[in-house]
């Protein structure tokens, strides 16, 4: 596998200088040295974790030979949607629904009613049955974090809240609805100051070295072969030819579904989930196939 730069844009001594310069002249040392000591705990936590979608997508792009580059473009691009790069966003923003540490108990009540469309972000992972190891690690550093930065704000104070009343509920104990590295990251990231539409770009900063450490196993494999996920055909064998004028426009005596009628809702965390599409392919002759495939993907 090779590829090809012919002239890369390279951040030079100079420029990192400058950044940490203009961070050391607002903050204390002790200060500084505590906020860097989250961003490489945040940055080494999220390098790599399992076949999550932008950590696939890297690999599906490079197993067609296509240099690093445009793989970590790929990687970036799958991490731009929001069920999988979004997910302390969300925290965020719920927590600014819930408003008030007031409002907690009524908020989480709504949370218990399946009846209800409102959802607590960060707390469970699809991927582990028990807490999030990772999570562990983020909540020691978060709590240490907000103690020496000695920072009073109402969001972060209902987020503490709100982390207590969930580990003492047992609702959420049964269920193993712990608070996952998602909840600790939005909070952290906002105690630093860092704009809510730049978590994602700190969050590919530290799973880009997991992308090109996936990339770099994949190139030194000694057999080659372009990735080809599975389709599971789950249709009909044999459906009945409608001729188009015969079709109507409301329902089909066929049964013919919907696309996406079946699709498993995606509950907003890291990973994929399961779905299922339908598409009608008229094949020659009298016969209509309806192909139905299951994509599975990993959290």
């Amino acid at each position: 596998m090779t590829w090809h730069l012919n002239q890369a844009s390279i951040w030079n001594d100079l420029q990192c200088w400058r950044m940490f310069h203009i961070c050391y002249r607002k903050h204390s040392v002790s200060a500084l040295c505590m906020r860097v000591r989250w961003l490489a705990t945040y940055a080494a936590l999220h390098a790599d974790h399992e076949q999550n979608a932008s950590t696939s997508t890297v690999r599906i792009a490079g197993s067609s030979q296509a240099n690093p580059f445009a793989c970590i473009a790929a990687g970036a691009a799958s991490l731009w949607g929001s069920a999988h790069g979004g997910a302390n966003e969300a925290v965020l923003h719920m927590l600014e629904e819930i408003g008030s540490v007031e409002n907690i108990p009524a908020c989480v009540a709504r949370a218990k009613d399946k009846t209800d469309s409102f959802r607590l972000m960060g707390f469970g992972h699809r991927l582990y049955k028990t807490t999030d190891p990772r999570a562990k690690v983020m909540r020691d550093m978060c709590h240490k974090l907000l103690s020496h930065l000695k920072i009073k704000d109402p969001l972060l104070s209902l987020a503490m809240e709100l982390e207590r009343v969930a580990l003492s509920d047992e609702y959420f104990i049964k269920r193993k609805l712990y608070p996952n590295v998602d909840f600790y990251s939005g909070i952290c990231f906002r105690a630093l100051g860092i704009p809510v539409n730049m978590f994602t770009v700190v969050f590919a900063v530290g799973r880009s070295i997991g992308w090109i450490s996936q990339w770099s196993e994949m190139a030194a494999e000694s057999v080659e072969r372009i990735s080809r996920p599975r389709q599971m055909y789950e249709g009909e064998m044999e459906r009945r030819f409608v001729p188009l004028e015969e079709r109507g426009g409301g329902s089909d005596d066929d049964g013919a579904r919907e696309d996406g009628e079946e699709g498993a809702k995606d509950d907003g965390k890291e990973g994929g989930g399961i779905g299922r599409g339908a598409g009608n392919v008229e094949a020659p002759g009298k016969l209509l196939l309806e192909v139905h495939v299951a994509h599975v993907g990993h959290a």
